[in-house]
């Protein structure tokens, strides 16, 4: 039978870090018992030394062990990382890492004591503040730092922000089960405020990503908090923060590695740190490209590439809000040879520049199957571009030196080559390069279960005129229904004086080969009608005929289409359904070199 650590379990009670026995004890569960709390089962445990016992609580990533059998009552362990924490004039050891030295152990080892009412006499009330703190000390930053800042940053430089430098507590070791605690971390990450309103009234919340030397945590604000912290916070600086709620994180919302987050709450200490030396500005671990295949959908990582392709922004309505989202899907290479196509949303999707080439670095971007493999980035996630650090440095040099001129092979084309000529974004990839109508015939493309993406150069012919556009919620783009006294949303609850009309349109478009019946919304119809479907519903009550003309002029010109190929069922009748993904005017110079470039591979 293993031998346990005599004394141990006292010497751990009392935070002496100085006696070995505080470090890699052995000892005995000798009690086991499930307590509910938020957000599922934890597990209380008592542990023994053989001559005393103290309480103690099983990190939330060890209940499977119990559940399996694999952690028993009398189980011999050896505890490699732990938190000892003070609750109402007694502690409790919060085991994070352990070892299972042997399962199945017929009694109790000795005749254990509690050490329940022992507290060291180097202990107080203020015990967070004790060198005997149970977080690790973190003494990147000494007090002599903290001393030298400069008045003008409007801190408290004397015993307080000196009292916390010395008993920091590492994000890592956060657990719902600490009462007192202070971090030190930079705000890596800082949203929108998001504002909600539905039958049990309105809300507002916003979020950030903390981080230090040991981890990230994710903190939100909800109501009153918002308006309270959301202008203190800023995104890049280094902050102490100390008595918000530390829960269970919701993962649905979260991108970060850990099982907890923060609430921000009333008694929310926040202060400012002048010197951020010692905290890092972001924390990544990049995954290459051609090891995506190897994270199942839906998971969460860093990457890092060189963008190679821009196909501009496009406009879809989401199905979950039913709002209109622009998205910008762009193509990422690294060194590994292999590209992946790269989704931006919305602010991102619109802001971002592409000229030069940049490098990205992504955090918490999410993986999906399409196509193979393809990647996300949500609101939850990050994107920094050209950042001064090795890894992009590195990527830089690579791309300069080959990669400009390189063969990259991707996941959303089934494995074809993707070529990237002299450093410029490049145009022949994907649904980008051109075809025939009559070959997307051919190809029965959009037949498949996930809808298919090409290209073309088309003549628009016909454009059915009636009810071009819908009226339209200013607010979610649902459509509004005419009442007595206005226009009504039914999602929203709210009544308009007038719509904002948006285009629904059904055009047929030609090319040399066939053609095709396509659905485009409110972007496309801007670029076609060169008016807005605010003012052709506005000619179209004023002047009927005024309107037609609209419609008339549009028709016979020349666009490069970008198509979405999707087949859809409606009344036991499935038929391909074309939308407009873009739509752009011909670049005659542009354009004419491209047939020209054709017509020499040709002969």
């Amino acid at each position: 039978m293993a031998q346990l650590s005599t004394g141990s379990v006292k010497v751990l009670y009392d935070e002496d870090k100085l006696n070995p026995l505080h470090n890699n004890p052995t000892v005995q569960i000798i009690n086991i018992k499930a307590v509910n709390v938020q957000g599922g089962a934890r597990h209380r445990v008592i542990v023994s030394d053989g001559v005393h016992f103290m309480q103690a609580m099983l990190a939330a990533q060890h209940s499977p062990l119990v559940e399996e059998g694999k952690l028993k009552r009398n189980s011999i362990v050896t505890l490699n990382d732990f938190v000892c924490n003070p609750l109402q004039n007694r502690k409790i050891l919060i085991i994070l890492n352990f070892d299972i030295v042997q399962t199945d152990v017929d009694s109790k080892i000795g005749t254990p004591t509690t050490l329940e009412g022992h507290l060291p006499s180097t202990n107080s009330s203020t015990s967070v503040s004790s060198s005997n703190q149970p977080s690790p000390v973190i003494r990147q930053e000494s007090s002599p730092s903290l001393g030298n800042q400069s008045p003008s940053f409007g801190f408290n430089n004397s015993g307080a922000n000196m009292q916390l430098e010395a008993n920091l507590t590492p994000i890592k070791n956060l657990n719902p089960y600490q009462t007192r605690w202070h971090i030190k971390a930079r705000v890596t990450q800082k949203s929108p405020i998001k504002k909600w309103h539905n039958a049990r009234g309105d809300g507002q919340l916003f979020s950030v990503n903390f981080l230090d030397q040991t981890g990230e945590i994710k903190a939100t604000a909800f109501n009153d908090q918002v308006d309270r912290l959301y202008n203190m916070l800023e995104e890049g600086k280094v902050y102490y923060v100390s008595k918000a709620r530390v829960t269970m994180a919701r993962k649905q919302f979260s991108t970060l590695n850990n099982e907890y987050e923060l609430a921000f709450e009333h008694s929310t200490e926040i202060e400012a740190c002048p010197d951020a030396s010692s905290i890092p500005q972001m924390n990544y671990e990049f995954v290459k490209i051609n090891c995506l295949e190897r994270y199942e959908k839906g998971a969460n990582i860093d990457v890092l590439g060189v963008v190679i392709e821009d196909q501009g922004v496009s406009e879809i309505v989401s199905k979950a809000s039913g709002k209109p989202t622009k998205k910008r899907e762009l193509v990422i290479a690294d060194d590994t040879l292999q590209s992946v196509r790269l989704t931006l949303w919305d602010t991102q999707a619109e802001e971002f520049v592409s000229a030069g080439n940049p490098i990205v670095a992504c955090k918490g971007v999410r993986v999906n199957d399409f196509g193979g493999r393809s990647l996300s980035l949500g609101g939850n996630g990050s994107l920094k571009i050209n950042l001064d650090i090795p890894d992009v440095q590195s990527l830089r040099r690579w791309y300069t030196e080959r990669g400009q001129n390189a063969h990259f092979t991707n996941y959303s084309s089934g494995g074809s080559m993707l070529t990237n000529s002299g450093g410029e974004i490049s145009q022949q990839f994907s649904s980008n390069v051109k075809i025939t109508l009559q070959q997307a015939k051919d190809d029965n493309l959009g037949s498949s279960d996930k809808p298919d993406y090409f290209s073309f150069r088309g003549t628009v012919v016909f454009i059915k005129a009636e009810n071009p556009a819908y009226p339209a919620c200013p607010d979610c783009r649902k459509k509004l229904v005419m009442e007595e006294n206005g226009w009504r949303c039914e999602k929203c609850q709210k009544v308009h004086p007038s719509p904002d009309y948006r285009y629904i349109l059904t055009v047929s478009v030609e090319d040399a080969t066939s053609q095709l019946f396509v659905n485009g919304f409110d972007d496309f119809g801007n670029v076609l009608l060169k008016m807005s479907a605010n003012e052709v519903m506005a000619l179209k009550e004023s002047n009927a005929t005024a309107a037609q003309q609209v419609f008339h002029r549009a028709l016979h010109q020349v666009f490069n289409f970008k198509v979405r190929a999707k087949q859809e069922t409606f009344n036991d009748i499935t038929r391909t359904k074309y939308n407009v993904v873009d739509c752009t005017p011909i670049d005659f110079v542009k354009d004419g070199n491209e047939i020209a470039s054709a017509i020499e591979k040709l002969l």
